[in-house]
Order: C-alpha cells, then sequence, then structure tokens
C-alpha cells in the first residue's frame, strides 16, 4: 500500500486527505468497511504535477518502491500483525 496524506494540489483540494492505494488486486471494492493500515516509511513529500498522467506515472513509480521496500526483513512481520488482520478474529480472540 502506498498512501497520500496531503492536499492533492493537482487537484486543488481544498481539505487534507488521506488515500490509500492497495497494491493488491482485490475482486471487490472496500467502500464502506473498515481498513487498518500501518504507516512504516515515507517516500517523498506532496508534489503537483503538469498531468494527470505524470501523477499517475509517478504514483505507480512510488508503488514499485513500496513493493521492494516491504520485501526488506525489517518490515516482514508487519504482514502478519495482529492488528492488520480481520477485526472480527480481533473481536473474538480476547
Amino acid at each position: 500500500m502506498v498512501m497520500s496524506i496531503g492536499w492533492n494540489p493537482y487537484f486543488n483540494n481544498t481539505e487534507k486527505t488521506v488515500e490509500p492505494w492497495l497494491l493488491h488486486e482485490f475482486d471487490d471494492d472496500f467502500y464502506g468497511e473498515e481498513l487498518r493500515l500501518v504507516v512504516v516509511g515515507y517516500i517523498r513529500p506532496e508534489a503537483n504535477f503538469p498531468s494527470l498522467e505524470s501523477l499517475i506515472q509517478r504514483i505507480h513509480h512510488d508503488g514499485r518502491i513500496a513493493e521492494k521496500a516491504l520485501e526488506l526483513p525489517m518490515y516482514a512481520g508487519y504482514k502478519d500483525d495482529p492488528y492488520l488482520k480481520n477485526s472480527l478474529q480481533l473481536n473474538n480472540c480476547c
């Protein structure tokens, strides 16, 4: 997952937003569902782009950086962290 936290200058947003991009392809969407995220790194500051295409290219580049970073041993334990597991499983665990 890569995530933008900020004002999204390309779209002239007037409110700060948090926009995660899940790198894995899923069959269904997550609208209305709880989504748990953990921020484990920082890739770059927010930037404006001359075109939508250049913004999309940079997001995909950020995704490749994140995928490589998440393969590092220092991040390996996060995929099995109980916080990121199904909330129903967490509610029944204790």
